[in-house]
């Protein structure tokens, strides 16, 4: 296995993916806004328990920032001492998605500061990610010949084809992500080889889309019909091989009568998508304003003698207006006090401009 971290570090946010075999497999983000507004996997925090759920077996705990955390007690039930209103140590395992608060652990540290507060940050990205995939090497993307946009863009794409003949569509709903395999035109009448074929051919490439994605919880895979007990043993085996790779815990069963495959991933944390859309499914102020950044920087370091110009849509500008992530003495630091931003009234929301 050849695996790759490649990094991008923007004004406003680092971006990573990692990389295997030449693929990207995972797409990971750092936002400069969230920094002091998230608690992020392997923090530690002074919280203070808000509330005790007997029937959960678990407490909610204000970490002063964020959602609530979640600490189950595990087996050993409720520990002494811990009631509303304490303050205790908690470590992240999981950060927040979707309507779910960080998901903590009991950490065992002494002298606790006035609750709530950060006690321990964790590493940057990068480092983060090494520490995940340890045998990996490090790069900035640039350098590795890697395209993050391109790979964001694939992973927002509902449509891939495969290798061979046939596509993937994959739709997230509330209750889960569906994946259906398509055969792309060819007969799907055409005997039992085409099926087979298909069905083998785009595990690989499910699995990848998967971890791309982020996407975690329930999952079905839509496979073309197969009559043969073999065959469906040939084609679970390539999931299961598929997914060998893959960090987070997976389940699955067997193909069903009806040719479908039900999986569960474990959610580590927030999908692409909710990292970068809405709930209307379009990119976020915030993610237009992140790109509107990087062309400017992109802009400004090809065109190092020349002031320029960022002309945005309006809630764009909006964002970068009201923004307290320190953007402008960043990009400052980078391409000196050359730049503007200039709204254009009018505008589709997505519009952004870099003129010199």
């Amino acid at each position: 296995m050849n695996r790759l971290i490649a990094v991008e570090e923007w004004v406003g946010e680092t971006r990573a993916a990692i990389v295997e075999n030449g693929k990207v497999v995972e797409l990971h983000f750092e936002r400069w806004s969230e920094m002091e507004t998230r608690a992020h996997t392997g923090e530690v925090y002074a919280g203070r328990i808000t509330r005790v759920d007997t029937s959960l077996n678990a407490a909610f705990v204000d970490l002063g920032r964020g959602e609530p955390g979640f600490l189950p007690f595990g087996k050993a039930g409720r520990p002494k001492g811990v009631h509303e209103g304490a303050a205790i140590a908690v470590r992240v395992s999981r950060e927040a998605f979707a309507e779910k608060g960080p998901t903590l652990a009991f950490a065992n540290i002494e002298n606790l500061p006035e609750a709530p507060a950060l006690i321990e940050a964790d590493a940057n990205l990068a480092e983060r990610l090494l520490r995940r995939y340890p045998e990996a090497d490090v790069q900035w993307a640039d350098e590795a010949g890697i395209d993050i946009d391109g790979a964001i863009e694939a992973a927002r794409d509902s449509a891939m084809p495969l290798k061979g003949g046939g596509s993937l569509h994959i739709e997230p709903t509330r209750a889960l992500t569906a994946i259906d395999i398509d055969s792309g035109g060819r007969a799907v009448n055409a005997g039992r080889k085409l099926a087979l074929d298909v069905n083998t051919l785009a595990m690989p490439e499910i699995a990848r889309q998967i971890r791309l994605r982020g996407i975690g919880g329930n999952i079905v895979i839509d496979t073309l019909h197969m009559r043969a007990q073999p065959d469906r043993k040939a084609v679970e085996g390539a999931l299961k091989k598929a997914l060998k790779f893959d960090p987070a815990r997976v389940d699955l069963t067997s193909i069903s009568r009806f040719g479908l495959i039900e999986m569960v991933r474990q959610r580590a944390g927030r999908s692409v998508m909710e990292h970068l859309l809405g709930d209307d499914g379009q990119p976020t102020a915030e993610t237009l304003a992140l790109t509107a950044l990087r062309r400017l920087q992109i802009e400004g370091t090809a065109n190092r003698a020349a002031r320029l110009t960022l002309r945005i849509a309006p809630r764009i500008h909006d964002w970068l207006s009201a923004s307290k992530i320190g953007w402008q003495e960043a990009m400052s630091d980078r391409l000196g006090p050359r730049f503007e931003l200039a709204m254009k009234e009018g505008a589709p929301p997505d519009f952004i401009e870099v003129t010199s």
